[in-house]
Parts: structure tokens; C-alpha cells; sequence
């Protein structure tokens, strides 16, 4: 491994490369003990470590002890996957502070530098005080009174703050239990407002997801200007260390401050355990003048008076232990992230209630502005109309916590979830690559994510999906995809069907081959001959369990009559209604031997996207699995013969029925259907052209089989399922009857010819 290291402000920046085994650990303990530097805190670039062993880890835990000795640490930057993995796995990420980049470990390093302690004496009571480098911060209030009810946010969005809120999954829920709560980046507590007033804690990974829903709230963000550690011949109450901290902070700074805000550990006597406490304090005669502050603070009724114009307001939590963060040191989060769990946090409680303290750290900060917590958090525009859900807004915040805005579009036509284009900007307002968004019911998309992880980013290359995370809200999931061919950020995605439907029949075919032959080549060139149940696996029962109802309803066939009249064609045929009801489940246990392949399972054109330079993608993989390897091609044929042909009067359904009926004249896979249709209509003889291919790529699949029945099967589950589409017509109706009558005659026909 190679290291090398540049001082910036006295800092060092020790850049790794390689691998960081046993080798690489040696190398870099020889630089570090070479290094001679009094710098509390140490960067490390890990943007070139491509490895990290226990010996690598062994050095860094070293380090860091050295370093925190110093009252600082090590800042990491750059972390690759591999490496982030490994302090995962070894429970370090929580305890080795990490960014993203170099620049921002360096930023950091010279906001904990700290300056030399100061010893204040204040109503008897001994007070160290520590200034710190970093000493910008801002005051934020949130309230969702003005709403929604509740401000839904992340522990993350909220930093440090106390108020009112509820932990639930469902935004509907928090609204009816609503209690007191503490929250920091690393836990968050709330009190029950019932009678029994019991606490309920949020640790550990949960924090990065969970919603927090807030009614009211204070908070502060940014970094403290002191720490201080406070000390007494006697125990002495929190809101009485507060007044004589704003003492502390006015002789350290010049003059005494109109706002601060606080975080404090302490110790409670004779072993009671421990202390944190967050709140904020405020001087009410410094606020007439400051409108904006005084609407915020004067007039709420949590506050509590620590002296004749001064109030304190905010909320604690007791701890099982005694909070002992030891010397004065900058780093906060450490402090925080020593006692956030579950056998340690006892219980959230009011900031007077837990009076007595035998000593305390605080960190206190002195915000120089003030602002509404929700204007940090993601913004979101949707453009067009769509019905909008509030829970997809804590889906949305939790899915793109990384933007500071975006912008939805909906992708008019999906059938199971709503889907949209994105258009994302990140905080720091740099437009990000598009991404699509998809939001439907959570068992749908809990198949769907596990789909797109087996059978698509292990299938499928440029033109496939890769799914950027998902998150719950209530009932509802998403998942945010982005494509891999997608051309920058004004790329423009819309479906396959508008382009069916704009497009000459020779650019549609040839989407059509290329969604085929090279999109979703590596599911259907791989095909498996396997035992099948064909009648079993393609009943649109399944999904339509009412369909025989619904067809004696719509269009007064009853499935106890074995025949269909047909006048279109002067024919009496088969009952469609009659088979499925009868001869589906006496061969539901006819097996036979097949080609298996993946198989998409909802294919259709509102599935298919296509961008400006014809790059063709695939998504809703919900019902991806492997079956029949002509189920993709079969699906898509009733869509182009139901949905987009021209239909307004009786002579037009003959026509299409008689067109129907040559389309079902073929006795092999490999045949062309004839093409018969006396009408004028362009997009029937276009059905006609993808009709044409999509049977050409069945036999390809099947490597030239030339049965019909398995491909008629398929093609029959979706016919049927037309007659219970609410959106069609009667004479469509008519027609998927007439059709699915049809295929029922075929089948017979070849069935009969298999057992000669």
C-alpha cells in the first residue's frame, strides 16, 4: 500500500492506496509513527483502499485511540463499498467518524480544533469552558399544525430537537398518538400521552428510515461554540447550570446572547444513573426587537423561567448509567453515540423533572439564525395530475435524502403502481442523472424488488433497471430505479405505446426486435425443457375470479352451454366460458414437457420505455419468474388486438373477428398467420406485423417447436381477462369473447389431431 501525507492548516491528510492487509498495516504504522504531529484530529483519504483486512483494522482502531487521547480522532473520507462493508460487519462504522470526500474530513477537522480551557466560578459552582472552532449554527422550529397534522422527517433531517411526535409506520396512526420526544442523529425517545407515560426508543439502523412524525418541535443545527464541564461542592439542578452557562458564554464571547441552545450529559448523585438533556433558552426582553424569534419562542406555553426576563424550554432523557463523556472534547456524536442503546436509555422525561445533577459536560451552541425545519427537507414538485397519497411523501423524502429537490412526472398508463420520471437536484443544487420512481402496494413491490435482484441485474445489462433503494410509508412502497443507458439529465423516457401508436409499423416492429433480441435476449436464449402444468399455470381465474359471472352479466353467455353463437362469422363455436369452466380444472393435472425460460409476466407496452435515441428499458418486475417461454410473446398479442384497433360499430367488430379467425388458422408456431381484413383501419394490419414477429420469436425460443398449444394457452389467459377490464367496451367485450372462442376451437382441433 502506498501513503502519502501533506499537511493542510497542520493537519494531517495521509492519502491510502492499495490494499490495506498485513503488508499495507506495517507500511502505514511506519508513516504514522514517522508522523510528528500535536493535531488532535488526522484525515484519512480511503478513496484508493480497495482492501481492508483485521490487521488494517487493528492499526486504524490504534490510531484513533491515539488520536481521541488528544481529545480528537481520525476522519475518514472516500470509503470504497468493500471497505464500508467491513466496518459494518465489525460494528467500527459507528464508532470511526467517516465523509464523503477529503475536502469535507478536512472541513471537519479544523471545525474540532479546540482552543484552551477556561475556568469560570459561578454561583459556586466550578466551570471549565472549551471554544471550539466551529461555532455556525441555526435555531429551527417545526410545526405541522399548519399542515398536514405532522412534519414527517428522518433523525437525520431533524438533528438535535425535542417536541411532539410519534414513531408510526402509517402517517394516519401518528396522528392519533402523538407524545413527547428527544431525538439526536444517533436515538430518538417519545413518552406515551396516556396515563401510563411509558417510553419507546429508535436505535441503531433504524434511524437512517423510520419516520419520525412531528407535530411540534425545537431543534438546533449546526456546531457548538463551548463545550463546558460543570462542577459542584453540591448537586444542583440542570435549569440552574443553564443560567450560569449563558453567564460562562457571555464572558467567552464577548456579550451575553439572546438564544442558545444546549445539549448536556450528566451525572445524577449517589449513583442514580445518568442525564441528557436538549433545549433551548431565550432571553425575552432581547427578542422585541427580533419578530421573527419572538413568534417562535415568547409565546410558548413549555417554557420555564430561570430568571426575571429569561425562559428555558425542552426535554430529557434518564439514562441507566452515569453519562461520563470524560475530558472536554469537541466531538459531540461520539458523545451521543456512547449511550444510544437500548440498555442504557431508560426513559424521556421533562427537562425539570430529573432535577439534581452532581456534574454535567454541555455543549452549547449560540444560533445566529432561525428558520422552519421543513425548509430543508426535500422538495417536492409534481407536475400534471396524478392522485397523491401523503404517505408517497415520506416514501419520496426517505428515497431521495440525498436531493434537495425533485421534480415527479407521471408516466400516464401504469396498471398496478404509479410511476414517474424524476428530475433531482442535490444540495448543493448540481442536477443529478434522471431516475424513475415506482409506488404501488408493498407486497407487490416486495415481489418486484426481489425480482429485479434475481433475474435482472444478473440478466439484463445496459438497458436494465438498477434499483437504488426502496422504502415503506402505511400500505405503500417504492423503489428508485435509474437506467444505466439513460443519456444525461434531459433524457426524455416515455412508453412503448406511444410509440406504437406514433410511429410507422416498421419502427415499431423494430423496437419490438430490439426489445427481443438484444433488452431481454439473456431470459429467452436460455430456455429449459421441463415438466409443465399449462392449464394450471395460465388460468386468468387466478386474477379474475368472477370472470364467468362477469361474462353472463356483460354479454349474457352462460358457461353451462357448451356452444357460442358466432353470426360475425356465420359459425356456432365452442363456449370460451364453458371450457375455462370445465375443461381447465379436469386437465389442471396434465402435465407435459415444455421450454421453460424468465419470463417478464406482465409484459406490456406500458412496461417498456423508450428514450430519445431508441435505448429500450424494462421495468414493474413484479411477476418476473421462470415459466412458459412464449408467455411474454403471447401477452403482448391480445394488447395490440383489444386495445388499439378501431372499433365504433358492428361491421368493424365482423371485420376484426374475421381477421381473428385467420390469425387462429395455423396449425405450428412457425407459420405466418394470413392476414384477412376487409377494413381500413392502419392498426390492425400493425397488429398484424408484431403478431407476425412475436410468434416468429416464440419459435425461436423454443428452438423451432412447433406445438401451438402452450402459445395458445397464453395468448387465452389474457383473451379472457379482457371481458373484466372496466375500461372496454361492449363490442370489445364481444370481441375477446369471440376471439378466446376461437383459440377454444383450435385447441380442441390440435388436441384432437395429438391423439390420433
Amino acid at each position: 500500500m502506498d501513503v502519502q501525507v501533506v499537511l493542510a492548516d497542520h493537519i494531517p491528510v495521509l492519502t491510502l492506496s492499495g490494499r490495506f492487509d498485513a503488508s499495507g498495516a506495517a507500511q502505514f504504522d511506519d508513516v504514522v509513527c514517522a508522523l510528528a504531529s500535536d493535531a488532535p484530529y488526522w484525515v484519512l483519504d480511503c478513496t484508493g483502499v480497495a482492501y481492508l483486512s483485521s490487521i488494517g483494522l487493528r492499526s486504524l482502531v490504534a490510531l484513533e485511540k491515539a488520536r481521541r487521547a488528544r481529545d480528537g480522532g481520525l476522519i475518514l473520507a472516500g470509503l470504497t463499498r468493500s471497505v464500508r462493508q467491513v466496518l459494518e460487519l465489525t460494528r467500527l462504522d459507528g464508532w470511526l467518524r467517516s465523509v464523503p470526500t477529503a475536502s469535507e474530513a478536512l472541513d471537519a477537522a479544523r471545525a474540532g480544533a479546540l482552543g484552551p480551557v477556561a475556568e469560570h466560578l459561578v454561583s459556586g459552582r466550578t466551570i471549565h469552558a472549551r471554544r471550539m472552532a466551529g461555532s455556525s449554527s441555526t435555531l429551527e422550529w417545526w410545526d405541522g399544525t399548519r399542515g398536514e397534522r405532522s412534519i414527517t422527517a428522518t433523525l437525520g433531517d431533524v438533528g438535535f430537537a425535542f417536541g411532539t411526535g410519534s414513531f408510526e409506520e402509517s402517517v394516519a396512526d401518528a396522528a392519533a398518538t402523538p407524545g413527547a420526544f428527544v431525538a439526536t442523529p444517533m436515538f430518538a425517545g417519545i413518552r406515551s400521552a396516556d396515563a401510563r407515560a411509558l417510553s419507546d426508543f429508535m436505535t441503531g439502523a433504524a434511524c437512517a428510515t423510520l419516520p419520525l412524525h412531528i407535530v411540534t418541535a425545537l431543534g438546533v443545527c449546526g456546531a457548538p461554540v463551548l463545550v463546558a464541564e460543570v462542577t459542584g461542592q453540591e448537586p444542583f439542578r440542570l435549569l440552574d447550570a443553564v443560567a450560569d452557562l449563558w453567564t460562562v458564554a457571555g464572558r467567552e464571547l464577548g456579550g451575553a446572547p439572546r438564544t442558545i441552545a444546549f445539549l448536556v450529559m450528566g451525572e445524577r448523585p449517589e449513583s442514580a444513573g445518568g442525564l441528557l438533556g436538549i433545549g433551548v433558552a431565550f432571553d425575552r426582553d432581547a427578542l422585541r426587537s427580533a419578530t421573527e424569534w419572538a413568534a417562535v419562542l415568547r409565546d410558548r406555553p413549555d417554557q420555564i423561567p430561570i430568571g426575571p426576563a429569561r425562559s428555558v424550554m425542552g426535554g430529557a432523557v434518564t439514562l441507566q448509567v452515569a453519562a461520563s463523556p470524560g475530558r472536554l472534547r469537541a466531538d459531540l456524536l461520539d458523545a451521543v453515540r456512547s449511550i444510544a442503546n437500548p440498555e442504557t436509555l431508560s426513559a424521556v422525561v421533562p427537562i425539570d423533572v430529573a432535577a439534581a445533577l452532581a456534574k454535567a459536560t454541555v455543549w452549547l451552541f449560540v444560533p445566529s439564525a432561525i428558520r422552519g425545519g421543513a425548509e430543508k427537507l426535500l422538495r417536492i414538485a409534481i407536475e400534471g395530475s396524478t392522485d397523491w397519497r401523503q404517505e408517497w411523501d415520506a416514501i419520496v423524502r426517505r428515497l431521495y435524502n440525498d436531493c434537495r429537490t425533485v421534480t415527479l412526472t407521471p408516466l400516464h398508463g401504469g396498471y398496478n403502481s404509479k410511476t414517474f420520471r424524476v428530475v433531482a437536484h442535490d444540495r448543493e443544487g448540481r442536477r443529478t442523472l434522471p431516475t424513475v420512481l415506482k409506488i404501488g402496494p408493498i407486497e407487490m413491490t416486495a415481489r418486484e424488488e426481489r425480482a429485479n435482484r434475481e433475474y435482472v441485474a444478473r440478466f439484463i445489462l445496459n438497458n436494465g433497471t438498477t434499483c437504488l433503494g426502496g422504502a415503506e410509508e402505511g400500505d405503500w412502497a417504492g423503489l428508485r430505479y435509474n437506467f444505466l443507458g439513460v443519456n444525461g439529465p434531459d433524457s426524455r423516457l416515455v412508453w412503448l405505446r406511444e410509440h406504437y401508436l406514433q410511429r410507422s409499423t416498421s419502427e415499431v416492429v423494430s423496437l419490438f426486435e430490439t426489445l427481443f433480441t438484444r433488452v431481454l435476449k439473456p431470459w429467452y436464449a436460455q430456455p429449459r425443457w421441463e415438466e409443465v402444468w399449462l392449464y394450471r399455470d395460465h388460468t386468468p381465474i387466478r386474477l379474475f375470479p368472477n370472470l364467468l359471472e362477469v361474462a353472463e352479466r356483460q354479454l349474457g353467455v352462460s358457461s353451462d352451454s357448451p356452444e357460442f353463437d358466432c353470426p360475425e362469422l356465420g359459425l356456432t363455436l365452442p363456449n370460451p366460458f364453458h371450457f375455462l369452466k370445465y375443461e381447465y380444472p379436469r386437465r389442471a393435472a396434465q402435465s407435459r414437457l415444455w421450454y421453460t425460460s424468465i419470463c417478464h409476466g406482465d409484459l406490456n407496452l406500458q412496461n417498456v420505455l423508450v428514450d430519445e435515441r431508441e435505448n429500450v428499458y424494462v421495468i414493474d418486475f413484479s411477476e418476473t419468474r421462470p415459466r412458459n417461454a412464449v408467455s411474454d410473446f403471447a401477452r403482448i398479442e391480445p394488447i395490440v388486438k383489444f386495445e388499439f384497433t378501431r372499433l365504433d360499430s358492428d361491421e368493424e367488430l365482423a371485420r376484426l373477428v374475421e381477421f381473428e379467425a385467420a390469425l387462429t388458422s395455423v396449425k405450428r408456431l412457425g407459420d405466418v398467420p394470413p392476414l384477412a381484413y376487409r377494413g381500413d383501419d392502419p392498426l390492425v394490419t400493425r397488429a398484424h406485423a408484431v403478431i407476425t414477429l412475436l410468434r416468429r420469436a416464440a419459435d425461436i425460443v423454443t428452438l423451432f417447436e412447433e406445438d401451438m398449444i402452450p402459445y395458445w394457452l397464453a395468448v387465452l389467459e389474457w383473451t379472457y381477462s379482457v371481458i373484466c377490464y372496466v375500461q372496454v367496451s361492449p363490442r370489445q367485450r364481444r370481441y375477446a369473447a369471440c376471439s378466446a372462442a376461437l383459440i377454444c376451437r383450435a385447441l380442441n382441433e390440435l388436441e384432437s389431431e395429438n391423439t390420433r
